[in-house]
């Protein structure tokens, strides 16, 4: 009995011994892929931004900045960046402190980067004064390839505020833009594709306070595309050559909260030979009644102007479900000027000089 017993005791030991080397293997086996994989996966984020910015550099930006490190191992890839500076051909450049972007091992291209530190922008044309930004909390999710080719981007920013020297500043509560993805140009598409959309709630600036609506708009989205492409080269020299290659962009949907007008339109909008805004939108209004009493309060428009436009407006409009007053009419930008309707509202400046 006792050498059989001895022998199940020599078994199940053997047994235990083999079950605790298999685990050993895997477990080193485990770590030493998972090394591995971030390593490599570090290693992929690193090229990208490096052909990024040598891509930039070939379109005639100067980029400098401190030393890139990367950290965050095992669950993360987390470059940071000591004074990032891009400068511009036409001479505008950007700066900020620091930069960090992090993404998963599994997805090192799909990188979220932390923009909440104070960014400045100087070099302005025309001598304009420097802008400073900054956000309570901003990041951007952004896709690049291993090329160095962004495909899209996200940003987010809660309390963003946009100062110019010398000049009040302008606050946005939140904003949501994402840029992307693009499409290249095809034989069935013969323009670029390049989406836009924008979502800003309570815009505010003091200049808001001197229109007759005030201020601040509660409310501006925007989903577009933008088709064609924008050459390499100085803004104006661009505009010029993306129009006359048949660029526009196309509003699939815009609205604006602001006071008492609601306004939704949607249409075509290209630039002019003078690089004005060009083009006609179908547009719905709420609240023109009222926003025709503010003009005629301000002093924009008489009082015969005033009964003229209102006239014309119960004539046009309906009520609607909620018990408002709405028309549907076109948004026209024409020779410098943007109309609502046969009403010419205000100038329209170029978008470069």
């Amino acid at each position: 009995m006792s050498v059989n017993a001895d022998k199940n005791v020599n078994q199940s030991s053997g047994i235990a011994k083999k079950l605790i080397i298999s685990g050993l293997t895997l477990c080193i086996f485990f770590i030493s892929f998972s090394i591995a994989f971030w390593f490599w996966a570090a290693s992929q984020m690193e090229t990208s931004l490096n052909r990024w910015s040598e891509k930039q550099r070939s379109r005639g930006f100067e980029i400098s900045h401190g030393p890139l490190s990367i950290s965050g191992f095992p669950f993360l890839v987390r470059a940071d960046l000591k004074e990032p500076r891009i400068k511009s051909p036409e001479g505008w450049y950007w700066q900020t402190p620091h930069l960090s972007a992090e993404a998963t091992p599994w997805s090192p291209l799909s990188m979220v980067v932390d923009l909440s530190a104070v960014h400045f922008i100087g070099g302005l044309p025309s001598n304009h004064p420097p802008i400073t930004i900054e956000s309570n909390l901003a990041k951007s999710t952004a896709q690049l390839t291993l090329e160095g080719e962004l495909l899209n981007a996200r940003l987010q920013a809660d309390k963003l505020v946009v100062t110019r020297e010398s000049h009040h500043p302008l606050t946005i509560t939140t904003l949501d833009t994402t840029l992307g993805p693009l499409k290249s140009a095809s034989a069935q598409n013969p323009l670029q594709e390049f989406n836009i959309l924008i979502k800003a709630q309570d815009i505010n600036h003091p200049e808001l306070d001197k229109t007759p609506l005030k201020g601040p708009i509660s409310q501006l989205n925007l989903d577009g595309t933008l088709y064609g492409t924008v050459p390499k080269a100085k803004l104006k020299k661009a505009l010029h050559i993306w129009r006359d290659t048949g660029g526009f962009l196309s509003l699939h949907d815009m609205s604006l909260r602001w006071g008492p007008l609601l306004l939704d339109a949607r249409g075509k909008i290209a630039v002019d030979n003078l690089l004005r805004p060009s083009g006609n939108l179908d547009s719905r209004i709420e609240g023109a009644g009222a926003v025709v009493k503010k003009l005629e309060k301000t002093g924009l428009i008489n009082k015969g102007q005033s009964f003229g436009i209102k006239l014309s407006l119960a004539a046009l409009g309906k009520t609607n479900e909620r018990g408002r007053h709405e028309i549907e009419v076109p948004l026209i930008m024409k020779d410098g000027w943007l109309s609502i309707g046969p009403v010419t509202l205000l100038k329209l400046p170029p978008i470069a000089k």
